[in-house]
C-alpha cells in the first residue's frame, strides 16, 4: 500500500497544479492552454508582419536597381537629345549647310575646280 500512495503522489504532482496556499488550482491547465493559444497567435502575426517586411525590402531593393538602370539611361538619352538639338540648330546655320554639302557631296560653285590631294583623302 506503501508504494500505491507513493505513486498517487507522483502522479499527483505531475497532474496537479496548486495555488499558493497549496490548494490544488482547477484552472492552471485551461491558463496553459490559453497561454499557448495567445503565444501562438502572437507568433503567427509577429510571422505575417516579418513576411510583409522582408518582402518590402526585396522589392523596394528591385526598384532601386531598376531605377539606377532607368537613371543611367535617361541621362544617356538626355546626352543624345543635346547632340541632336545641337545638330539641329547647325542645320539651320546656311554657312554651316553650305560648308557641310560641299564636303559631303562635292558641291561647286560655278567656275570653281575641285582638287582632291593626297593629303586629303582620310
Amino acid at each position: 500500500m506503501a508504494n500505491n500512495q507513493h505513486h498517487q503522489k507522483k502522479n499527483n504532482s505531475k497532474m496537479s497544479y496548486r495555488t499558493a496556499t497549496g490548494a490544488p488550482n482547477p484552472y492552471a491547465r485551461a491558463r496553459k492552454k490559453r497561454a499557448l493559444v495567445i503565444l501562438g497567435v502572437f507568433a503567427a502575426v509577429a510571422a505575417v508582419f516579418l513576411f510583409q517586411i522582408v518582402h518590402a525590402k526585396v522589392s523596394q531593393n528591385s526598384v532601386n536597381a531598376k531605377l539606377a538602370v532607368e537613371s543611367a539611361r535617361y541621362t544617356k538619352m538626355k546626352d543624345e537629345n543635346a547632340q541632336l538639338k545641337d545638330k539641329v540648330k547647325q542645320m539651320n546655320d546656311e554657312n554651316y549647310l553650305e560648308k557641310l554639302i560641299r564636303a559631303k557631296y562635292f558641291y561647286t560653285k560655278k567656275g570653281e575646280t575641285v582638287y582632291n590631294l593626297p593629303n586629303d583623302a582620310k
